[in-house]
C-alpha cells in the first residue's frame, strides 16, 4: 500500500479519520491525500431584469470566491494539524498532501481517484453538521464504485484499531480471494479475523456445507489462530444478533463485499443487509470483488 486518499469535508471526526489513515500509512510507508471537494455552481436568478442579472452574478461569483477561500482555509489548518501529528510521532516515511477542488461531490471524488489512483479510500459515513444524508450517500457512491478498498468511519471518540475484524461472508464464490485481500492488507497489524455468516434458521440451508468449504482453502491461517469460521442462526431480529456478535467479540472493523446487484445489495442473506451494517456504529471495510 502506498496510496491513501482521505476526502474530507472539515466535520468533527476528521480527526479520527485521519489516524484510521496515518496507522495504515505508519507500517507501509505510504502518502496520504487530504482532499475536499464544495459545491461550485453559480445559480442565476430567474428574472427579466438585465440590471438584476448581473448583480446576481456578481453576488454569485463573490459567493464562490469565498467558499474557495474558506475551503483552503480549511485544508491548510488540516494539513498543518496532520503534519504536526506526522512529526510528533516520528514518521518520516509517511508523506502528506492535500488538494482543493470545486464541482459535484461524486464526480470529483471518482476524478481524484483515476488521478491519484488510490489503494484505499479512507472517509467518514457523517458530514458536517451531522449530514449523514449528504456525507452518508457519498460513502456510499464511492463504496459502489470504487476499484479499491474503503473504510468508513462513523462518528466516534476514540481510535479503535484493528485488533479484532469481522467479516461479513455471503459465502458467494469470491469470498476466498475478499479473505485474501483482509490478511493482506492487515498482515502488519497484529489482529484476529472472524468470518461470520448470519443466516435465518431453516431446514434446508447449505450454508453450513459451504462455510466448511470456505474454511477448508485457510487451513494453515486458522491452525495459527489468525482466522476463525462460524454460521449464526438467527429467529427473526437480525440487527440484535449482530449488535450482540460485535459486542461480545469485541469487533473493531466490519469488512464485507458490496453487491451491485441491488440499490440495497445483500451482505449476508436476503435477510440482512446494508442497513444492518451501517446500523452497528462500526467502521465498515468495503472490499470490491477481484473478479
Amino acid at each position: 500500500m502506498k496510496k491513501i486518499l482521505i476526502p474530507v469535508d472539515f466535520s468533527g471526526h476528521t480527526d479520527i479519520t485521519c489516524k484510521y489513515a496515518l496507522e495504515f500509512a505508519r507500517v507501509f510507508g505510504a502518502e496520504i491525500k487530504l482532499f475536499h471537494t464544495y459545491f461550485d455552481q453559480i445559480i442565476i436568478a430567474d428574472t427579466s431584469f438585465p440590471d438584476t442579472l448581473d448583480m446576481s452574478t456578481m453576488y454569485n461569483e463573490e459567493l464562490m470566491k469565498e467558499i474557495h477561500h474558506q475551503a483552503t482555509r480549511n485544508m491548510e489548518e488540516l494539513f498543518e494539524k496532520v503534519s504536526d501529528q506526522i512529526r510528533k510521532e516520528n514518521l518520516p516515511n509517511v508523506t502528506l498532501t492535500s488538494s482543493v477542488n470545486g464541482g459535484e461531490i461524486e464526480n470529483e471524488i471518482r476524478e481524484i481517484c483515476n488521478e491519484f489512483h488510490p489503494d484505499i479510500v479512507i472517509m467518514g459515513t457523517t458530514g458536517k453538521g451531522n449530514n449523514i444524508n449528504v456525507w452518508g450517500r457519498v460513502s456510499t457512491y464511492i463504496i459502489d464504485h470504487a476499484k479499491v478498498p474503503v473504510l468508513t468511519i462513523p462518528e466516534i471518540k476514540t481510535y479503535r484499531g484493528f485488533k479484532t475484524i469481522m467479516f461479513a461472508a455471503d459465502l458467494s464464490e469470491a469470498n476466498a480471494s475478499t479473505i485474501s485481500v483482509i490478511l493482506e492488507l492487515f498482515t502488519p497489524f497484529t489482529f484476529k479475523l472472524q468470518v461470520v455468516h448470519f443466516i435465518i434458521k431453516t431446514k434446508n440451508s447449505d450454508s453450513f456445507d459451504r462455510m466448511k468449504a470456505l474454511q477448508m482453502k485457510f487451513g494453515k491461517e486458522e491452525k495459527a489462530g489468525l482466522i476463525t469460521f462460524e454460521v449464526i442462526e438467527c429467529v427473526d431480529d437480525n440487527q440484535k444478533v449482530i449488535d450482540l456478535f460485535v459486542r461480545e467479540n469485541k469487533i473493531d472493523i466490519i469488512a464485507f463485499q458490496p453487491h451491485k446487484r441491488s440499490l440495497l445489495y445483500m451482505v449476508f442473506t436476503k435477510n440482512i443487509t446494508k442497513k444492518n451494517l451501517f446500523a452497528t456504529n462500526i467502521p465498515l471495510l468495503a472490499i470490491p470483488s477481484m473478479g
